[in-house]
């Protein structure tokens, strides 16, 4: 799906003036989308799929769910995420797998 967003407004000598942009929305399986919200409400702020931030990308990253929950709940993890169940934390993982 493809979204365009337009704005019309006039200058000076009342031209009316146009401009855009187009916003594309990814195409995601259904049983990725509550990691990707997950992700995007708890990861999202310091991590990118596939992009270094302040923590790096984190596409495809090689953990199981019990090394994530140690590892969210770690002193060596900045933020630590104990309200994230364990099917949650699942979810997150799921969705950073291509």
């Amino acid at each position: 799906m493809m979204l365009f967003y337009s704005l019309l407004f006039s200058n000076s000598n009342n031209e009316l003036l146009e401009c855009g942009v187009v916003d594309t929305i990814d195409k995601i399986s259904k049983d990725k989308r509550e990691g990707r919200k997950l992700f995007n409400a708890n990861c999202a702020s310091c991590h990118k799929l596939d992009k270094h931030m302040i923590g790096p990308a984190l596409r495809n990253i090689n953990l199981d769910s019990l090394s994530l929950k140690k590892y969210l709940n770690s002193e060596r993890h900045s933020q630590r995420y104990p309200q994230l169940t364990t099917e949650q934390q699942h979810e997150i993982l799921k969705y950073t797998k291509d």
